[in-house]
């Protein structure tokens, strides 16, 4: 179905620097003939299976012929590596979830309610949840979105385990790859944070091969957010934390 051009949503995005990304998926859209969001969809595919060491070839290979036909250096496969280096780059300049700025900005335009949290209120959050100098926590957001809560939690206080929870896989992905892009450990789970579900799971953190690796259900570690009165004292090492 086709709409006229006044009822399509535009682009809105608070952090400049996506614009770069967001313009090399475009051409990877137009060159294959995809939807915008089909491209960023199989963009967050791609990057995670990259990061993964080889460990992930089946389904990066699977999505490769959608995206290969034409001359080399104008296929639409040729844009990928483009906008995947536009990403690092603005997240080393910017320290900022350019992912979920495009998610929320050019693809779900607020879908199902999904306008994240803005980042410097998951940076004030961490900060009012975080014992000084913590270390050896699991930092846990049981929806984590992009992951915003969790890279406010590693800005604040990097030397512990960030777990990630979410029942949309495209958020899974990208708090999978922001995670792994800043050289943090821990897991990202896709399932319900309501019921326990758990559908996939992925552990962050560099393994000798990649920086994101695939694993079975049964290898998950229990998240269970430690209930603390606000009169006890600040949580020891190895206990939960949970960020909302």
């Amino acid at each position: 179905t086709s709409f006229p051009p006044a009822t399509l949503a535009k682009e809105h995005f608070h952090i400049p620097e996506s614009r770069g990304v967001w313009d090399h998926l475009q051409t990877a859209a137009m060159r294959s003939h995809h939807n915008p969001r089909q491209a960023f969809e199989d963009f967050l595919t791609m990057s995670l299976c990259g990061l993964a060491g080889g460990t992930m070839e089946s389904e990066y290979m699977e999505l490769i012929p959608r995206y290969a036909e034409g001359e080399k250096g104008k296929r639409a496969i040729d844009a990928f590596p483009m906008a995947f280096g536009s990403l690092v780059a603005a997240m080393e300049k910017t320290r900022s979830d350019i992912l979920g700025d495009i998610f929320e900005g050019a693809i779900t335009h607020g879908e199902n309610g999904q306008f994240f949290t803005p980042e410097h209120v998951c940076k004030m959050m961490a900060q009012m949840n975080l014992p000084d100098n913590a270390t050896g926590q699991r930092i846990y957001d049981p929806c984590c979105g992009s992951g915003r809560m969790l890279l406010g939690a590693a800005d604040v206080s990097p030397q512990n385990e960030f777990y990630g929870k979410d029942v949309d896989i495209r958020c899974v992905r990208m708090t999978a790859i922001n995670l792994a892009l800043r050289n943090l450990y821990g897991y990202v789970i896709q399932g319900n944070g309501l019921t326990d579900e758990q559908l996939r799971v992925f552990r962050i953190g560099f393994n000798g091969k990649g920086f994101v690796a695939e694993v079975p259900l049964v290898e998950t570690p229990r998240i269970e957010p430690a209930e603390r009165e606000l009169d006890e004292s600040p949580p020891t090492r190895g206990t939960q934390l949970a960020l909302f």
